[in-house]
């Protein structure tokens, strides 16, 4: 029997290929951030930097109508999404309305998948009852450390990882006891030299919890402003992010020979104040293209200020962006434009008309 393909590999997989379905008349993904507010002031995260409210515009909570705004205008575009990701540089959990939005989503039947990236201190018996009535398809759990002293230390706070791992096991019986598979529950932890002597435990515990464990590598948000956010994990930097390969690498495409990042012509990032950004790790929102509360989706889409960061990256000129001349995330993604961009640059940056979307199915 085959296995079943793990959710990275899933989300690596195109059928048919990029190459094949650009330019794309609507985005295939999209970030929606509930809240930029955190329960936790982990120091590898851009959360914890004194600077953080100034830079981002204020900490706050999405509010609904706005979230419902969003919702219609994915729907207007007539296509549906892949994926639809709830979360951004806060905890999901503390928008108290948080399975309402899923809930939404799932209604107006606006993604194959609804997910929520959570560091799973905040899910109590109550959310998670209403969670699993939700619409739910995938739960993503971040694993900071299995040791107390250095989750306490790394997090800033006083949540355990007993604490967390309770909830979770309680998700997990709470939905097992339903007779359902959804949502699926993935448990990841970041291996670097700072946490390699916990991630036999982090495995022998999330094993039967979690339908899936995996280890990921760290990254460094996009490096604004030259923050070492990722040498708070790993601070011999060991890791080599333009090295980095795992699931997604491709054959006789070694990613640290990528010149295009592909996230501007795949998905877009709504923050919390409805900014639109390019990217989940530009927290800085260096990367704007739009602002949702005054224009549609499909309008940023289609806009010039998209376009013209298109253009910037197809030309090899992405180090003239602040949020993007640092970032190594971009090796990270399973596809590569490069030779596509090469070839035909001008095809990716027209688009069919509106209403009249280009990718298949």
């Amino acid at each position: 029997m085959t296995a079943k393909p793990s959710f990275l590999e899933k989300n690596a997989m195109r059928t048919p290929t990029l190459e094949e379905i650009l330019p794309l008349a609507a985005p295939l993904g999209l970030c929606i951030e509930p809240t930029n507010r955190c329960n936790m002031s982990c120091s590898f995260c851009p959360v914890h930097l004194e600077e953080f409210p100034g830079i981002v515009g204020g900490q706050r909570f999405m509010e609904f109508s706005l979230y419902e705004k969003v919702i219609q205008d994915i729907k207007a575009t007539g296509r549906k999404l892949v994926n639809l990701n709830l979360y951004g540089d806060g905890e999901p959990f503390l928008n108290k309305r948080l399975p309402d939005m899923i809930r939404l989503a799932a209604q107006m039947e606006i993604a194959q998948n609804i997910i929520v990236t959570s560091n799973g201190s905040a899910i109590t018996e109550k959310n998670a009852i209403a969670l699993l009535d939700s619409g739910l398809t995938h739960l993503r759990v971040s694993i900071y450390g299995m040791d107390e002293d250095f989750h306490r230390k790394i997090t800033g706070s006083t949540i355990t990882p007993t604490q967390i791992h309770t909830n979770i096991a309680r998700f997990r019986a709470l939905r097992d006891a339903r007779g359902s598979q959804t949502p699926h529950i993935y448990a990841k932890m970041i291996g670097t030299s700072e946490t390699h002597s916990q991630l036999e435990r982090f495995r022998e515990i999330y094993t039967g919890v979690a339908d899936e464990v995996n280890v990921e590598n760290p990254i460094n948000w996009n490096g604004f402003n030259d923050n070492d956010l990722v040498g708070a994990l790993d601070p011999q930097h060991e890791c080599d992010l333009s090295l980095v390969q795992g699931w997604h690498k491709q054959k006789g495409q070694p990613n640290r020979h990528k010149q295009i990042c592909t996230t501007p012509f795949l998905s877009l990032n709504v923050k919390s104040d409805g900014i639109v950004t390019i990217c989940i790790v530009d927290w800085n929102k260096g990367t704007a293209v739009g602002d949702i509360t005054q224009e549609s989706l499909t309008d940023i889409w289609h806009g010039e200020r998209l376009r013209a960061f298109r253009r910037m990256h197809i030309e090899g000129r992405r180090a003239e962006n602040p949020s993007c001349r640092n970032c190594q995330v971009l090796y990270n993604s399973p596809d590569n434009i490069d030779a596509l961009a090469a070839a035909d640059a001008e095809r990716l940056l027209h688009y069919p008309p509106h209403g009249q979307p280009g990718q298949k199915a």
